[in-house]
């Protein structure tokens, strides 16, 4: 939908209404009657629409320190300095508490149920803003089925090599390109231009650079860092402030898990790239790391039975795009049984008795 032409003051009330919109219903108590009234402002106009689900989209993207959902103001803080450079957040985030044409339900339960969601509120009712209105910044998504693989051409030049069941969100702005990988692994060729450095986020994950060619992959143990050709920084988007980076150069890779890093080794990089030749190589690859990676590729999950089969190691090159080369490799080794079924291809013991 686009939005219609409307002064930036107009467009910063509309943020600031269906950002306190999404608080109240956030909050959980909101009556029948303001839901009319919720339903109404709705009507209004397809701006308020529009808002209301950019606010919702901006709300799950903001950083939660815990499975609750609450806040680390901290790092709400930093987000909001991130995107200092597209608009100013004075100028972004209108006054609060939400418009006068809404009265909440007064009390202090009222109060103490929104004393941080107010606080998470400002740097939505910013955000949201930034990233409808910004003018200077693009956002885009872009994502693979089962099987499918992708290449993206950005503004700036780079591209992206996106593997089969991922996805990424790119936003390009004058002065950064930010990069989330939301799932999955991507190969990351990167236009040279030290105005504007390029960034790409992967879980707790930050990887920093200007040009250069990387590949990350987001596995369930940790993100996997491969350098191809040039440098890049790595570190922890929630590390300790003044934590250095750590840098890689070609050839290199690391993995980041939670509050940890490997140290950097060297690779062949040929192996971590090879799923763009659509293959899937394993050295010595513990089986619950290759049923990572083929599930990827099939419509049949496969399915490990107990942790001593999970870490069977297995060797050899296999085609992504006939997963059942895999299955038969595994179906001839002795003492395991291949059970197929419409759910899935189940690995357990075999009894040899």
């Amino acid at each position: 939908m686009k939005v219609r032409s409307t002064s930036s003051k107009t467009n910063s009330v509309i943020v600031s209404e269906a950002s306190a919109w999404f608080i109240e219903f956030r909050a959980g108590d909101v009556t029948g009657e303001a839901r009319t009234q919720f339903i109404d402002w709705l009507r209004r106009s397809p701006e308020h629409i529009q808002a209301y689900l950019e606010v919702s989209r901006v709300w799950a993207e903001l950083p939660a320190s815990d499975s609750a959902g609450r806040f680390d103001i901290a790092t709400l803080i930093e987000e909001a300095r991130r995107s200092a450079d597209v608009i100013s957040l004075n100028d972004a985030a209108p006054a609060w508490p939400p418009p006068a044409y809404y009265s909440p339900p007064a009390g202090k339960r009222w109060w103490e149920r929104r004393v941080e969601l107010a606080t998470a509120a400002m740097l939505l009712v910013a955000l949201a803003g930034i990233w409808m209105w910004g003018g200077s910044l693009s956002s885009d998504a872009y994502a693979t089925g089962v099987g499918e693989q992708r290449t993206i051409q950005l503004a700036d030049g780079s591209t992206v090599e996106l593997n089969s069941q991922s996805k990424v969100r790119v936003r390009l702005s004058e002065h950064r390109r930010d990069v989330t990988l939301v799932e999955g692994q991507a190969l990351f060729r990167v236009a040279k231009d030290k105005s504007r450095p390029f960034i790409v986020r992967a879980g707790g994950t930050q990887v920093r650079a200007v040009g250069t060619e990387f590949d990350v992959y987001r596995k369930l143990s940790g993100t996997v860092v491969t350098v191809v050709e040039g440098k890049v920084e790595t570190f922890e988007d929630d590390g300790r402030p003044g934590e250095p980076a750590i840098l890689l150069s070609a050839g290199e890779q690391l993995t980041v898990g939670p509050h940890t890093a490997t140290r950097p080794m060297r690779t062949d990089t040929a192996v971590a790239t090879a799923w763009l030749q659509k293959h899937m190589v394993f050295e010595e690859t513990p089986l619950a790391d290759v049923a990572e990676q083929f599930n990827r590729y099939s419509r049949l999950p496969l399915i490990i039975d107990g942790s001593e089969l999970q870490r069977i190691k297995i060797s050899g090159v296999y085609s992504s795009t006939d997963p059942a080369s895999l299955i038969n490799f595994l179906r001839s080794q002795p003492g395991i049984l291949v059970i197929e079924s419409d759910k899935g291809v189940r690995i357990t013991r075999r009894d040899i008795n």
